[in-house]
């Protein structure tokens, strides 16, 4: 028994990193350029300085042999300040989101390192079949099961499923600011695979003959 759940665990993390990894990096690349949105665009001090040529220019006048104008020299403190750019709202929200699920991600990750340690530490040294091997490995599935190791395995893909409806939330914000055609038909898939993964998560409570089980369930 205690091999059988250990060598699952472990089987399950391997197939949790993978997914943490590549999830990540595609996320990654993601909040890179959306995080650019958060960033109010500079000034251009551009249309006030074309402006004061222009008005330089038609206030020239000629008077042999010089040629004067009326209009003052341009002078940089004496521009009007631009008002600076405000950051729409869905930027912010679509940034809230992926940089949230990048986080639960990277700490879907952290996690199954971590007890892929605590599994190597309790593996260490169990070799043979004496009863003192015995006593020890029952020993230490004892503290495994103490310290709630399980729900600790449980939860890692609790949190993967977080951060892919995070990202989903963000993309659907960026669509809806783009495009709405495009938006509209991404919206259908990611209700369809919503109600997918909703439905059989409450299977699994509403009758015992349904093998959708799983830990979110």
């Amino acid at each position: 028994y205690t091999d059988a759940l250990i060598e699952r665990w472990i089987k399950e993390i391997d197939t949790y990193l993978v997914y943490a990894g590549l999830f990540s990096a595609i996320l990654t690349a993601f909040n890179v350029e959306s995080y650019q949105l958060l960033q109010p665009a500079s000034p251009d001090p551009s249309p006030p300085i074309l402006k004061h040529i222009s008005l330089q220019l038609s206030s020239l006048s000629y008077v042999p042999p010089f040629i004067n104008s009326t209009h003052p020299p341009f002078s940089s403190s004496g521009a009007n300040p631009t008002t600076p750019s405000v950051i729409p709202t869905w930027a912010i929200w679509l940034n809230v989101f992926w940089f949230s699920g990048l986080v639960l991600s990277l700490s879907a990750a952290s996690i199954g390192i971590l007890v892929k340690q605590w599994i190597n530490e309790f593996q260490s040294g169990l070799f043979g079949d004496s009863e003192h091997i015995a006593r020890l490995r029952q020993y230490r599935l004892n503290n495994l099961e103490r310290c709630h190791v399980g729900s600790i395995v449980n939860l890692i893909p609790v949190l993967l499923q977080g951060a892919l409806a995070l990202f989903l939330a963000g993309l659907l914000a960026l669509l809806w600011n783009l495009h709405r055609a495009v938006a509209a038909v991404t919206s259908l898939f990611v209700l369809a695979i919503a109600v997918f993964i909703v439905g059989t998560t409450i299977a699994p409570l509403l009758t015992e003959r349904c093998a959708y089980l799983s830990p979110q369930s």
